[in-house]
């Protein structure tokens, strides 16, 4: 996949979701989804990179979770890089010199990582929320506008309340209504939890730069259904 598909990557998210084990935190299933997406040999979500609240979701191993904590004790690294300038940063282990010198070296002596790189996660473009650390023992980076869109994506997946679901709690019956019936078909067509079904709804809408009010509208009217393929809008 060599250029930037949103209805392709959206449907593989969901596909990956729907066959992994339900038992595992969304958390962890959208962060292995990814790596078998993108690629790379372990994963973490943390959010509030840089900031007293700071928390990691989710690292899928122990490399992962020892990689988070360097970054957040030595204060540097790709991650704080990536969540303050909020653009993709890599950190190439096999170099002899790096940005972050006190991160590369301690890095080096825990077997496993060649590369590191960190995604800022900014699903509704008002600065990034956290950031998606990737470690990988060789291979090709993956063409960063996917990477960008799938963090981004995640992100919304993972909101509790993004702001277009303001509508949700303040709005007419018929809104919440609509929106409580296409999780519903979400649910009968993937065979997830209501809560996957509407995290992907909220992925749905933060690609399509849409409301969740109007991406249910999409689904109950049938012009937009989820199948366990990919992602299909009907004409």
């Amino acid at each position: 996949m060599s250029e930037l598909d949103p209805t392709t990557l959206l449907g593989r998210l969901a596909k990956l979701i729907a066959d992994d084990d339900p038992a595992r935190p969304l958390e962890e299933r959208l962060c292995r989804a990814y790596l078998a997406i993108l690629g790379g040999d372990g994963a973490a979500i943390t959010l509030s990179y840089n900031d007293p609240d700071r928390v990691t979701l989710f690292a899928t191993d122990d490399l992962a979770a020892r990689l988070e904590d360097l970054q957040d004790v030595l204060g540097e690294g790709p991650g704080p890089t990536a969540y303050g300038s909020e653009t993709i940063t890599v950190a190439d282990l096999r170099a002899e010199e790096s940005r972050w010198p006190l991160f590369a070296d301690a890095a080096r002596s825990i077997p496993g990582a060649a590369v590191v790189y960190s995604v800022p996660i900014r699903p509704w473009n008002h600065g990034a929320v956290g950031v998606l650390t990737v470690h990988q023992d060789g291979g090709d980076l993956p063409a960063s506008d996917r990477a960008q869109f799938l963090a981004n994506a995640i992100g919304a997946a993972l909101a509790k309340d993004p702001p277009d679901e303001s509508e949700l709690r303040s709005g007419p019956w018929a809104t919440r209504s609509e929106v409580h019936q296409a999780t519903g078909m979400v649910v009968a067509q993937l065979h997830v939890s209501p809560e996957d079904a509407l995290a992907l709804l909220r992925a749905h809408a933060f690609s399509h730069n849409l409301s969740l009010a109007q991406v249910a509208q999409e689904i109950t009217s049938r012009r937009l259904y989820f199948s366990d393929d990919a992602e299909s809008e009907n004409s």
